[in-house]
């Protein structure tokens, strides 16, 4: 399934277990929220990671609770061997491509949900 967010960037949605520990791993390009189905301070890595992402933490509510900036894939640079944990607790998680959005903490994040063959408009921002 994917969504789309703020009427401007696609992105994949991801509730499960073993979507959320591959990520966007090995790929060249792409958005992707993670659902942890509750509140809790979860850490992202960028192991694997083929380009930077901006990491959006977000509530329950989709409201933007922390923001890392420009994370830089893992490489032989110790300075890269990080994981990103955000300052409160969040549900979802946003990778995007480094730049492609823009958002401030406190903002409410608009997603509006379908399914990739048929198009079918779901809204995720009314739970």
């Amino acid at each position: 399934m994917y969504v789309l967010v703020n009427n401007s960037i696609l992105a994949e949605y991801v509730d499960d277990f073993f979507g959320r520990i591959k990520g966007l791993m090995f790929r060249e390009k792409g958005n992707m929220i993670l659902d942890f189905k509750k509140e809790g301070k979860y850490g992202i890595w960028m192991l694997f990671m083929r380009y930077p992402l901006d990491l959006f933490f977000l509530n329950e509510n989709f409201e933007v609770v922390d923001i890392k900036k420009n994370c830089l894939p893992i490489s032989l640079n110790p300075k890269t061997w990080k994981v990103y944990y955000p300052k409160e607790k969040c549900r979802y998680v946003l990778e995007v491509e480094s730049g492609k959005l823009k958002l401030k903490k406190g903002e409410k994040v608009e997603l509006k949900g379908f399914v990739k063959d048929d198009v079918k408009q779901n809204s995720h921002s009314d739970k």
